[in-house]
This record gives C-alpha cells, sequence and structure tokens, in this order.
C-alpha cells in the first residue's frame, strides 16, 4: 500500500532494485527511504493544504515557518485578526520566511516586569497563527488519489531530482539489510580489511541532487 510520503512507485523502484512489483518488503522501503529523505530536507515535503502552525516572533520584520516549500500563505493572524495580506509576503517558499511589508511582527513571548515592560525572551504564545500549503504532490499521493478513483488525473509535482534522491536512498536501504551499516569489509589479495565507517540514512548523491531545497536553518538566505 502506498503512503503519501512516498517519493517514487512502486513500478520505478522495483525496476531500480530489480524486483517484482509485489516483493512484500517493496512498500515499506519505499516509505522509508523517502521519510529518510524528508528528515534530511528538513520537513515534510507531501503536499499539505490548510496546514495551521503558530509561530514565535521576536518582534522583527520576519516570520519564520517550520516547514519548508512552502507553495502559499492563505492567511496569517495576530490575536485572532486577521492580517491584510497586502502587508505581507511569502519572502522564501524554501525556507518558509514571511516578511512584513510595513513593519514588525508583535513580539511573542516574556516580558520584562516593572513600569516599562520590555521584550525578555521569544516563545510561541499562540498569538501569531499562519495557515499555509505547502510541499509537492507526491507520487504517494498520486497512488492514493488512483486506489480512491481509478478515474484521477492526479500528477505528481515532486521534482525529479527529489525521486532520484529518493530511489538511491531505497537502494542504499536495501543493500544494507542484515550488515552493520557502521562496519565496511573489503577484499584485499588473499585477506581481508575491515573498518569501522560513518554512515548516514541519506547517501552523498543523494544529498548533493536534494541540497537546493534542503532547509538547513531557518535564518538562511536563500
Amino acid at each position: 500500500m502506498a503512503s503519501e510520503l512516498d517519493f517514487t512507485t512502486l513500478a520505478r523502484a522495483a525496476a531500480r532494485l530489480k524486483v517484482a512489483t509485489t516483493n512484500a518488503e517493496l512498500p515499506a522501503l519505499i516509505t522509508a527511504a523517502s521519510q529518510a529523505l524528508a528528515d534530511w530536507l528538513g520537513y515534510d515535503a507531501h503536499l499539505r493544504e490548510n496546514v495551521q502552525e503558530t509561530v514565535p516572533s521576536e518582534g522583527g520584520r520576519v516570520l519564520f515557518l517550520r516547514a519548508g516549500a512552502v507553495r502559499r500563505i492563505v492567511s496569517v493572524t495576530v490575536a485572532g485578526a486577521e492580517v491584510p495580506p497586502s502587508e505581507y509576503f511569502l519572502e522564501s517558499p524554501r525556507y518558509g520566511r514571511i516578511l512584513n511589508r510595513r513593519g514588525g511582527w508583535p513580539f511573542t513571548g516574556q516580558w520584562t516586569v516593572g513600569v516599562a515592560p520590555m521584550p525578555l525572551r521569544a516563545h510561541d504564545t499562540g498569538e501569531i497563527v499562519v495557515t499555509y500549503d505547502a510541499g509537492w504532490r507526491t507520487p504517494g499521493q498520486v497512488a492514493l488519489a488512483l486506489v480512491a478513483d481509478p478515474a484521477s488525473t492526479l500528477t505528481s509535482d515532486l521534482p525529479a531530482p527529489l525521486e532520484e534522491a529518493a530511489l538511491i536512498t531505497l537502494t542504499a536501504l536495501r543493500s544494507g539489510a542484515g550488515r552493520d551499516p557502521t562496519v565496511i569489509s573489503r577484499s584485499i589479495g588473499g585477506g581481508s580489511v575491515t573498518w569501522a565507517a560513518d554512515r548516514t540514512a541519506v547517501p552523498a548523491l543523494a544529498q548533493q541532487l536534494a541540497r537546493p531545497h534542503h532547509k538547513s536553518t531557518r535564518r538562511k538566505q536563500s
């Protein structure tokens, strides 16, 4: 059964691994590889619509969503009042960065006590709520739509490098099954050499392909 997280199809994964599409382990491997890649990207990458997220503010002009690959901002509310869309814009879809055109967002967090309180430490008070769409429609979401309605015409808009990165990750996961991933052994002449290896779930080549969509830090400029 497909998952909405899946970055590739059963047929493409089977062809890459040279196994039958009926392979019992294949669906779980696809989802595991896709989730590993999404974790490396730093955000849920499958299409999600009308997500509501409360956002902390340090009182500056910028808000940072936890999501990446933000498609559009549906609304921003502050203390229950909707902010006119003309007053802000999505400055960086990749980093979920929203810029206030006219000034600063209100500070949310802890204030000093006294006659003239001052902002002390920002944290999420729930005062600022952003509703948005983010991610891409994955091959997994398309497969699920076809199961629900065989006449569905939905297509995936996941960038091709991300699907290829998922297939590379999938291949690495399967090739390492049953072995200690931190140990490498090589035959040399009549003997063998074994050493510890620093392996990550997402291989270096997959990381290189996916890097343009990587969200390393909320403050990084795109």
